[in-house]
């Protein structure tokens, strides 16, 4: 499979915008593993959807083989990543605290945004809570 060199996205100056308190790097990092879970039983069903349904599926078909593979693989390294998190969360002292506002300006997705800045729904405002497009 061949590899994609990603830039990464320049963190914004936010200083002198209205910022949150600071979190803690615990919080967090128990976030970030809970999503990160959540993306590996996504990818998981996926992989079940490429192998389950009805009849059997061609497994003479290298691409099929390789894609339901880079499916699977997908879903452990998501797995891993979110044990590997939650186990930094839980060794993180407390009194570690992260700004994460710049962090959070990278998060085009408004759902994703406040589940990890922990606002609550009620307190999103309706412009952010309608960026997100349903199909």
């Amino acid at each position: 499979m061949a590899s994609v060199a990603m830039a990464r996205p320049a963190i914004p100056d936010v200083s002198a915008a209205e910022t949150m308190p600071p979190s803690t790097a615990t919080a967090v990092l128990m976030r970030l593993s809970y999503e990160l879970h959540a993306l590996a039983e996504a990818t998981d069903a996926f992989h079940h959807l490429a192998f389950g349904g009805e009849g059997a599926r061609d497994l003479s078909d290298a691409a099929f083989v390789q894609a339901t593979q880079s499916i699977d693989l997908t879903q452990q390294i998501l797995s891993n990543l979110s044990q590997y998190v939650e186990c930094l969360a839980i060794a993180a002292p407390e009194s570690w605290r992260l700004d994460i506002e710049p962090a959070l300006s990278l998060v085009t997705l408004s759902d994703l945004r406040n589940r990890l800045s922990e606002t609550p729904p009620d307190e999103v405002p309706a412009e952010e809570a309608s960026d997100d497009i349903w199909f």
